[in-house]
């Protein structure tokens, strides 16, 4: 391979596909020249948004015994499908993470915090609009928490976020998880095989 390929690929954290695919695209990183951009698509675009600001910032500040963090388990073997989604009461919209995956962007570890994130929600079957998810994801990911908290307290990202899934499905994606590779759009389950015929094809 004579070059590093840009692979975009939308996502949502509540989308089993998307965690398969992701750690399918996280594999080929290891072996090929490729650079993965993660971008928001919201799975319920209109659930109630996560409002941070009725959350007491003192309770936030508090370290809550009972959720002592452990080491992250791994993500679903390649191929395999993780168990069914978990706790259906939990929050139905992604907003939040999503804002909080747009801070760990800019400071180029949005992978990392991806990680640690989907393992809190597949493995653990954690809450994705909890302070308390975010923030040991964060911490686990190597992220300052007390830089980040302030902006998603303020909503700092959340324009951001909106607008990138505007601008997906203005763009024509219909459903996630969708790659955009050498121009060409995949979407849906694509197999290890296919995502890395379609790397090495746009590869030149």
């Amino acid at each position: 391979m004579s070059s590093n390929v840009l692979v975009t690929v939308w996502f949502d954290y509540t989308c089993p596909h998307c965690h398969i695919g992701l750690g399918r695209l996280d594999a080929l990183s290891g072996e090929m020249a490729l650079t993965v951009d993660r971008r928001p698509y919201l799975l319920r675009p209109d659930a109630p948004l996560n409002t941070v600001l009725v959350q007491k910032r003192s309770a936030e500040t508090q370290s809550p015994t009972h959720e002592s963090p452990g080491p992250r388990p791994p993500l679903a073997p390649l191929g395999e499908k993780p168990a069914a989604e978990p706790f259906s009461s939990r929050s139905l919209s992604t907003v939040l993470v999503h804002e909080a995956t747009a801070f760990a962007r800019e400071q180029g570890m949005d992978r990392e915090f991806y990680l640690e994130t989907a393992g809190e929600y597949w493995e653990r079957g954690s809450d994705l609009g909890s302070i308390y998810t975010l923030r040991r994801s964060a911490s686990r990911a190597g992220l300052d928490w007390e830089s980040m908290w302030p902006k998603l307290e303020s909503g700092h990202y959340r324009p951001w976020v909106l607008e990138e899934h505007r601008a997906a499905v203005e763009q024509g994606v219909k459903g996630v998880p969708s790659y955009l590779i050498g121009g060409k759009m995949y979407t849906g389950d694509v197999g290890l095989d296919a995502l890395r015929g379609a790397v090495e094809g746009s590869a030149g």
